[in-house]
């Protein structure tokens, strides 16, 4: 039997491409957060920039959701994350979060 071959077609744009077209605003690839930046951590660590890519629809309902409900994208988006995380921990028991030792800088440079 043969393996089907699964071909991802994704959108030619690349993400810069697309906040120009969009909105008229270039972006430098510089500039484009890495996917979870945490140099904009909140000074007690409680908060985090986490970019997402995901379906247009689903950006486009999360959106019409928070907006209907009175929440912001963010508290939508926490929301729709934790009832996830709850899910696959009751599948799979807890997920446990390793802390990231921050390096001596004399070791690295």
């Amino acid at each position: 039997m043969a393996k089907k071959r699964i071909e991802n077609k994704a959108n030619a744009l690349h993400l810069s491409e697309q906040l120009l077209e969009r909105t008229g605003t270039p972006i430098s690839q510089s500039e484009t957060p890495a996917l979870i930046d945490r140099s904009h951590t909140s000074a007690n660590n409680s908060w985090t920039r986490f970019t997402v890519i995901c379906n247009c629809d689903l950006a486009d309902k999360i959106k019409a959701i928070a907006e209907k409900e009175g929440f912001t994208i963010r508290e939508v988006v926490e929301k729709f994350f934790k009832n996830g995380i709850s899910s696959y921990e009751a599948k799979h028991g807890s997920v446990k979060c390793k802390a990231k030792k921050k390096q001596n800088i004399d070791d690295v440079l």
